[in-house]
């Protein structure tokens, strides 16, 4: 089986648990007795984890082969989640959930997404856009099925852990099909030419701005805010979360048109920016239905800019230079996103439900701006 094949495959596992996890947590914490402050540090420790071992997994890659990096991030996950499964104690619960390298955004990232990231852009080659966009596609709707899943009737919610667990583990094992790349040598540093470490710095800085407004608004928060605020349950929030995705979906269509028509960054930023402000709409909005309008209206835009995104951070520098760039966009997304939860669980708190929306797309305009203005100019390479 080619490697894309195989990642696809894998990308559609892991995809589909990112959709129901990040619904069942907040509620699964909730029923365990945890505040909105408790929730949202728990949150915080949770990406800090998997954005420690993203961070790192590049290392991980050039010592024992990205494919055996694969394989191990998959079972740390399904040996995690089988204990989530097992255990009731609520502290036990905690660390193995900050051991599980789960997506509480809703949004597939972490150490593996990272290096598969990576090796996708390989086996895809020249035509990583379009690649990408299909990539995203396939992600969307196992995302969207992961959703609805959670409304089905008879499921308790902490099956979903035992789900998690059969997933990841058949994961890992799709990844033993992967032709693995020759490896690195580990006692040659790779030394990245300063103008590409420039952009890697430059994309890294601004995504983790983007990615610090974003964690006010974690789709575990959005869960939690919908449950908190309106009473919605987890069988209105599977449907709302489906359709949620299903829009996303269908934007992955239009988001590599537009890119061929505009480009990369034109296409991030024009697309990213509206959605923001209907973010900060779902704030003020006074009842439920209001409040789920502005958010189906937001993610029919807010997930265009993805595809473009991870086809320019992977092309705008050579080849050898992707795994480092990779683990260093994503991590640094990933770091500066485990701020905010705690942030909103206190803002929750202490000043009002909507105020994390607030906030959230604020910082979030804030890097559509700036990345406009710093990279519409800088253009991909080929080798």
């Amino acid at each position: 089986m080619k490697n894309t094949n195989v990642l696809l495959l894998t990308k559609t596992l892991r995809a589909f648990s990112v959709g129901f996890i990040s619904i069942v947590l907040p509620l699964y914490l909730s029923s365990l007795g945890f505040s909105k402050v408790e929730v949202g540090v728990v949150f915080t420790l949770i990406i800090v984890s998997s954005a420690t071992f993203t961070m790192l997994s590049h290392r991980f890659a050039r010592f024992i082969g990205r494919r055996n990096s694969l394989m191990m991030f998959s079972f740390i996950t399904a040996l995690s989640s089988l204990g989530m499964f097992l255990i009731s104690n609520s502290i036990l619960f905690v660390i193995f959930a900050l051991l599980s390298l789960i997506s509480v955004n809703g949004t597939d990232i972490g150490p593996t997404f990272s290096l598969e990231n990576a090796a996708f852009s390989d086996s895809a080659k020249g035509k990583n856009p379009r690649y990408f966009s299909i990539y995203n596609v396939i992600g969307g709707i196992a995302v969207a099925a992961g959703s609805l899943s959670v409304s089905w009737p008879g499921v308790y919610i902490k099956d979903f852990f035992f789900v998690l667990f059969l997933l990841s583990l058949s994961s890992g094992m799709l990844y033993l099909m992967l032709k693995e790349e020759k490896k690195e040598s580990i006692t040659k540093k790779i030394v990245i030419p300063e103008a590409y470490k420039k952009k890697i710095d430059g994309l890294a800085e601004l995504f983790s701005i983007d990615s610090f407004g974003g964690g006010f608004t974690l789709q575990a928060i959005i869960a939690y805010f919908f449950f908190i605020k309106f009473g919605l349950t987890e069988s209105y929030l599977g449907y709302i979360f489906f359709l949620a995705n299903v829009l996303v979906i269908l934007s992955y269509f239009f988001s590599y048109k537009l890119s061929q028509r505009i480009g990369l960054i034109n296409t991030m930023v024009f697309t990213h920016l509206p959605s923001n402000i209907f973010l900060i709409l779902i704030a003020f909005s006074p009842t439920a239905i209001l409040a789920v309008i502005f958010y189906l209206i937001r993610m029919s835009l807010a997930e265009m800019d993805v595809p473009p995104r991870q086809a320019y951070t992977m092309m705008v520098i050579p080849k050898r230079y992707r795994n480092k760039a990779a683990a260093t966009t994503t991590a640094a997304r990933m770091y500066t996103q485990s701020i905010s939860p705690m942030i909103s669980g206190q803002l929750m708190q202490f000043v009002s439900n909507g105020s994390p929306f607030l906030f959230g797309g604020s910082l979030k305009i804030i890097y559509d701006i700036l990345l406009f203005k710093r990279f519409r100019k800088i253009a991909t390479v080929s080798k």
